[in-house]
């Protein structure tokens, strides 16, 4: 991870910030999205998986249409940790992310909305759960969602090295989007997460 972290900080030596690469860990939760989002509630899984990610990522446009708005395309491994109820196993992801940037107390803060895909090579053992009590299909390929709060780590230390480091808060999110994915109409999964993103 420490290596991973001076990569991070490395990469501001190259100075376009049209590219991200993001390290990030979580673990599983218990609330549906609409109530993490919400922020009504962050009850844990009680199975205690986890997962841990690496994304990269290209801006398409910047400040769209002269609004606080960038667009990027992004993919990502995920490592999922099944805590010993199943093997651990990979996910992939690809999406297209919209970042609302708002400066604010000499700061940079962004929320972030992104809509894709996930492949896993095993299905997440709370979804496996939910779908068996909710007869409910499963699917390896699934609708992929996330909701981001960051800020600028640099900006708020007022450290040039760490200028377009950014510290947040991931839900990190599969579904079968009522049926269109697998047919899985209820199921899917939810990760609270932290990451660390550069843009460089």
């Amino acid at each position: 991870m420490k290596y991973l972290l001076l990569l991070l900080l490395s990469l501001n030596l190259i100075a376009d910030n049209d590219y991200s690469l993001r390290a990030s860990a979580g673990s599983a939760s218990a609330s549906d999205f609409d109530k993490l989002y919400t922020f009504q509630g962050f009850n844990k899984s009680p199975y205690n998986t986890s997962v841990y990610g690496v994304d990269g990522g290209y801006r398409l446009m910047k400040n769209i249409g002269d609004l606080p708005f960038d667009l990027y395309v992004k993919g990502g491994v995920n490592y999922f940790n099944e805590n010993g109820y199943q093997p651990d196993f990979l996910e992939a992801t690809a999406y297209l992310k919209v970042y609302y940037k708002l400066n604010a107390f000499d700061n940079q803060l962004r929320i972030g909305l992104a809509e894709g895909m996930s492949y896993a090579s095993k299905v997440p053992y709370t979804e496996k759960v939910e779908a068996e009590a909710e007869n409910d299909n499963q699917s390896n390929l699934l609708n992929y969602m996330e909701l981001t709060f960051d800020f600028d780590m640099g900006k708020l230390i007022s450290v040039d090295a760490l200028k377009e480091t950014y510290l947040g808060y991931m839900i990190k999110h599969r579904s079968g989007m009522y049926g269109l994915y697998g047919g899985v109409k209820d199921g899917g999964s939810n990760y609270n997460c932290i990451y660390v993103e550069k843009n460089f």
